[in-house]
């Protein structure tokens, strides 16, 4: 398990900018046909943090969606490039899921969980050496006090 991460990462064009000093939370990926439609992909690799550990420059387009258990994500990108950056949910207040694959070096990323395998295309393979869950989390990350 990562212990602390100290990384940049941006978009694809450099109009956004992003730097994580802190632990990640839960690092996870995720099949849910969301995730699949936002990355143009099988899954998504994502790892969550206090986002008082994440300070972001340049300016993000966000879109609004309900996830199966209602709870509204807001996922973050470039207005120039469309590049993926993060997201945030209305139920995780304090916390940020930023993308594996938006950072400058991503090595220090090693998937805990995979969720919702039951809708993972049979072409998309992930690793099963961690928990694989068929459906949503089974825990949900909690900031940490301030």
């Amino acid at each position: 398990m990562v212990r602390e991460v100290n990384a940049t990462g941006g978009c694809l064009c450099g109009a956004v900018r992003f730097t994580v000093k802190g632990t990640p939370l839960r690092m996870a990926q995720c099949h849910c046909l969301d995730c699949q439609r936002a990355t143009g992909t099988g899954h998504m690799s994502n790892a969550t943090f206090n986002a008082a550990d994440v300070e972001i420059s340049g300016a993000t387009s966000s879109y609004a969606s309900a996830s199966d258990s209602g709870n509204t994500l807001t996922r973050h990108f470039c207005p120039t490039c469309g590049a993926r950056l993060f997201l945030t949910s209305e139920k995780r207040p304090g916390l940020i899921t930023m993308a594996a694959g938006a950072f400058d070096d991503s090595n220090w990323f090693e998937p805990e969980l995979v969720l919702f395998t039951k809708r993972r295309p049979p072409w998309d393979i992930t690793t099963d050496k961690v928990p694989n869950f068929e459906a949503g989390p089974t825990r949900s990350p909690k900031p940490k006090p301030e």
